[in-house]
């Protein structure tokens, strides 16, 4: 099995710490269930590469389990990954789209 290697968008790097401060602000067991949750996803992701959902210009997402976002990614043939999406489901879901270039 070859080594995958899974960065994050700087963007998207942003859209996670946002992310972990707002649920911040209701204590920090969500704050720690969010991350936990979002490790597990991206360790999926890791695992079975391909198994996301197809979405937008050639990117896979996989959903969370208990909040409501979704991981966008991309996987290139250099077995690398790249997050570029922290995506809120009730967001236009192209937004992020400029981030492929």
């Amino acid at each position: 099995m070859a080594c995958i290697n899974v960065e994050l968008d700087s963007s998207a790097e942003k859209e996670f710490y946002q992310i972990v401060e707002h649920y911040g602000q209701f204590g920090k067991s969500l704050v720690y269930d969010f991350i936990q949750e979002f490790d597990d996803a991206i360790l999926r992701i890791i695992k079975y590469p391909n198994a996301g959902h197809p979405h937008l210009h050639k990117t896979q997402r996989v959903l969370l389990n208990r909040f409501p976002y979704s991981i966008v990614y991309k996987l290139y043939p250099s077995q690398k990954i790249v997050v570029f999406a922290i995506m809120h489901l009730k967001r236009k879901p192209d937004y992020w789209k400029k981030r492929l270039k």
